[in-house]
């Protein structure tokens, strides 16, 4: 027999939140018939959070009169018995039950999130609720006990029947893997996956099988360029005809026209495209026509995956097919992007692996056995998966290592053969840069590339090339090092003795980390950042201690360079890291780095730098280096002026070229701005209250944009339960799930649903077909003015606020906007909640909207009233 429960909770800290809702059935584990069920509320002797009350529908008169916790203990105890448990995240529930009292963590158990981990590794999100969609399974009322364990207990029995669909290799792969642990839960489930059925590997056999689905590197086929000697001859116009089915539009004509000019001219320029212009046609096609008759070749650097991933799963196959011209293209990312199969196969082969690693390594393993290009992105990670994660990446370990046996199938190093037969590479902003600093770039013959997202180069630029040193991650590495040492063994001795001297002396500098931020920024505070000033070297004189430190390491670093049992190449490559942090972050001197020092309850004291200024640092090494570059965006300029961003970016060698949108704003869009609300900063009941109504009556259709999560929280709770009886979903980011969740969850009920977004939702959302036709600004996009790296960058200007902080609060906003009019045929309105646009300096943020856009000021009751009777 096994238990499947779940339980409903107050909270996620079982030290200070309560049971609500148990729920257990006890089933045949043979043909899964119910034996016997247990459902009770609970009285939780404290008020049920709303925002409990919204996700659950329990609310404190439900559990009024319901049992203690105390009362139920040993009918619990007495109905699980030593009987194994099964749950989705089943930890979690454990956890609870053991603060209250009720032991049963030496039952066995199973964990449906623990093998939809791999399983169903393709799936965006493996909470229930989505998993349960995944597989057809109806549940009627999420997030109440009694539902969520039937819906468990179907869950499992279909992830069982779906499994004996697997191929033989992936049992057999998983048997390998589950064959590492001594965790006898990881046995149990092993049973019920039917791999006692299955031969039993060692790692040759395991890596035999993983290499052989890779394969190595093949070359493309090679097409023979028809090279132009005189290019002003072409007429890249002609390339735009497709037929009745594509749109010609007279600004994508323009744009290509002026970036084809920039590629044969060698000339640097900078456009803006408004939405709509077909931007990603406007420079791909003359790209391509470039690249063949000049024989050279072109990168576009996007700043987004989802961006990338059209242009190169969309775009560039739909001109492959029907632009007339054949041409090779290819898609490359980052170094930290891509998994190193030596460091796979290298961290395999340490076994004696915990529980979550298992599941860890089997998503990992199953992947390999279908991924395309190896990249990490493909996949979805939780907290604790990070740091292995982390260990996987190229960008921990030179691939080209003579030690590297996996050279030929590492996936960086077919992406980097590739480039060779390409005429289009497709890369991100996070290479670009970062390839900048790599003493072996991957990226070759760089001399002529469009960027688009162009916006956001500077804070791209800023966190590529911002160094960190984690003191709870060193650790991570040194008990990783250990581990091999007694595996290996290896005299680990002196490693030992290494170990604690290092830990000494990090110990002070973590000690004075703690003291001086603690000193700064209020307890209460969960995540503390600060700007480090001069006042940080005042109080103490490092010198001697960073000495001894850097002694200390780089004799660790000896020790593992000239151990022969086991290569720490990775591991030297990171205490390389930390040398370099600690000695920038440590010395006064470093007037061109930002210091940053921050506190994390999970994470721990972290110190880390970045570069004052990106523009500088670009015009240095990128663009006065490069023969021909197209910045693009469709928001660059503010007020018709290209300004700001030419100053912050060091643009000075660039020519500037603004385009002028299609739609017509006077009759697709309106923005309204309420006159009654008050004061943003202190008016957010009032705020609430309109929202309340303005949700009540549109009913859906609706993206609200937040600038924190405080905000989010505050309207969700506010609003969630008396939306939900009528039939509204108010879809909250981080509540309610991951962005990918919330958008699928939209999509499926436009009509009856509505979003609150923080800064993820600002960009790089795309809700066509009308599903979009309200636009809520609950505040004017300024950055936290405490963020460490905007204080230090502010310090710039002799007018931050006007000079900085507007102008980019601005481009954000247009980014905003965005979301709303994604097409000729959209119609929508706008509702900014901020007064502030009202002062003098906020006249600035009009220039965020597009001209001709229908401006309306009124109370917000008349615009309700309005808004009611057209509804």
């Amino acid at each position: 027999m096994i238990i499947c429960f779940d339980l409903e909770t107050t909270g996620t800290n079982p030290k200070v939140d309560k049971i609500i809702e148990v729920s257990m059935i006890k089933f045949d584990e043979n043909n899964f018939e119910i034996i016997d069920v247990f459902n009770t509320l609970i009285n939780p002797e404290i008020s049920i959070p709303k925002i409990i009350s919204g996700i659950t529908n329990i609310f404190d008169e439900d559990v009024s009169d319901a049992p203690k916790i105390e009362d139920l203990k040993q009918e619990i105890i007495d109905f699980i018995g030593n009987n194994p448990l099964l749950g989705h995240n089943v930890d979690f529930d454990i956890s609870f039950f053991s603060f209250n009292g009720i032991n049963i963590e030496k039952n066995l158990k199973i964990d449906t999130f623990f093998l939809a981990n791999f399983l169903n590794f393709r799936n965006g999100s493996l909470n229930l609720e989505m998993l349960c969609k995944h597989y057809k399974i109806e549940i009627n009322g999420a997030h109440r006990a009694e539902n969520d364990t039937k819906a468990t207990m179907e869950l499992f029995k279909k992830m069982l029947d779906n499994f004996t669909n697997y191929g033989e290799d992936y049992k057999i792969l998983l048997k390998y893997i589950f064959s590492l642990s001594r965790d006898l839960n990881v046995n149990f489930m092993g049973r019920f996956l039917g791999l006692e059925d299955f031969e039993n590997l060692d790692f040759s056999a395991f890596e035999k099988i993983i290499l052989n689905k890779i394969g190595v590197f093949k070359k493309f086929e090679k097409i023979n360029n028809s090279l132009e000697n005189n290019l002003d001859n072409i007429d890249i116009l002609k390339y735009f005809d497709f037929g009745n089915n594509f749109e010609k539009r007279e600004n994508q004509l323009k744009m290509a026209e002026a970036v084809f000019d920039s590629l044969d001219k060698n000339k640097k320029i900078i456009v803006e495209a408004p939405t709509g212009l077909g931007k990603s046609f406007a420079y791909l096609i003359p790209s391509i026509i470039y690249a063949k008759n000049a024989g050279e070749k072109v990168y576009i650097s996007t700043n987004t995956k989802t961006l990338q991933d059209q242009l190169f799963e969309k775009d560039l196959k739909f001109l492959k097919e029907n632009l007339g011209e054949k041409f090779h293209f290819v898609k490359l990312k980052g170094r930290k992007n891509y998994i190193s199969l030596k460091g796979f196969f290298d961290y395999i082969l340490l076994g004696n692996f915990e529980y979550f690693e298992i599941g860890f390594l089997a998503k990992i393993t199953f992947w390999l056995f279908e991924t395309k290009y190896g990249e990490l992105d493909e996949l979805n990670f939780f907290p604790a998966e990070y740091y292995i994660k982390n260990e996987l990446t190229t960008d921990r370990f030179d691939v080209k290592n003579k030690k590297n046996i996996y050279l030929d199938y590492e996936f960086i190093e077919k992406a980097r053969k590739s480039i060779d037969f390409a005429d289009i590479i497709v890369i991100n902003h996070a290479l670009l840069f970062s390839d900048l600093e790599n003493e072996t770039p991957i990226l070759t013959n760089l001399k002529n590339i469009v960027i688009d997202e162009a916006h956001n180069i500077e804070d791209t630029v800023t966190d590529i090339l911002k160094k960190r040193y984690n003191f709870k991650n060193f650790v991570e590495v040194l008990g990783k090092i250990e581990k091999i040492f007694s595996l290996k063994n290896i005299n680990k001795l002196e490693f030992l003795q290494k170990k604690e001297s290092i830990f000494s002396k990090l110990d002070l500098l973590e000690d004075f980390g703690n003291s001086y931020i603690s000193s700064k920024i209020s307890q209460e505070q969960n995540y503390k950042t600060l700007l480090i000033g001069e006042d940080f070297y005042k109080e103490f004189d490092f010198s001697e201690l960073l000495q001894k430190i850097n002694l200390e390491i780089i004799g660790l670093i000896d020790l593992l360079k000239f151990e022969q049992g086991y290569d720490f190449s990775r591991d030297i490559f990171y205490f390389e890291g930390v040398l370099d942090v600690l000695n920038n972050i440590f010395k006064s001197d470093n007037l061109d780095k930002i210091k940053i020092l921050s506190l994390n309850e999970n994470y721990g004291l972290t110190f880390e730098y970045t570069i004052l200024n990106p523009g500088d640092y670009l015009k240095n090494n990128f663009w006065d280096k490069i023969s021909t570059c197209v910045l693009t965006s469709a928001t660059l300029a503010i007020n018709n002026s290209f300004d700001y961003i030419k100053n912050i970016l060091k643009l000075d060698s660039f020519d500037f070229l603004k385009f002028y949108s299609d739609f017509d704003y006077k009759n697709q869009s309106t923005l309204f701005i309420p006159t009654d609300l008050g004061n943003i900063k202190n008016s957010s009941q009032e705020i609430s209250n309109f929202l309340s109504k303005f949700y009540e009556i549109v009913g859906g259709n609706t993206l609200t944009l937040f600038t924190s999560f405080a905000s989010i929280r505050k309207i969700y709770e506010e609003n969630s339960i008396n939306l939900k009886k009528k039939g509204i979903n108010l879809l909250a980011q981080s509540i309610g799930g991951s962005k990918t969740k919330i958008l699928s969850q939209f999509l499926e009920k436009p009509n009856d649903s509505i979003i609150l977004g923080t800064d993820s939702f600002w960009e790089g959302v795309d809700i066509s077909g009308g599903n979009l036709k309200f636009l809520v600004i609950y505040k004017l996009p300024f950055q936290v003015p405490t963020d460490p790296i905007f204080q230090a960058r502010s310090k710039n200007f002799s007018d931050s606020f006007l000079e900085y902080s507007v102008p980019k609060a601005i481009i954000k906003l247009k980014q905003g906007f965005g979301r709303l009019i994604r097409s000729k045929t959209d119609k929508g309105i706008v509702i900014l909640l901020d007064d502030r646009i009202n002062t003098l300096w906020g006249n600035a943020f009009y220039s965020a909207f597009p001209e001709g856009i229908n401006i309306k000021k009124s109370s917000s009751k008349s615009f309700l009233e309005i808004l009611e009777k057209k509804l």
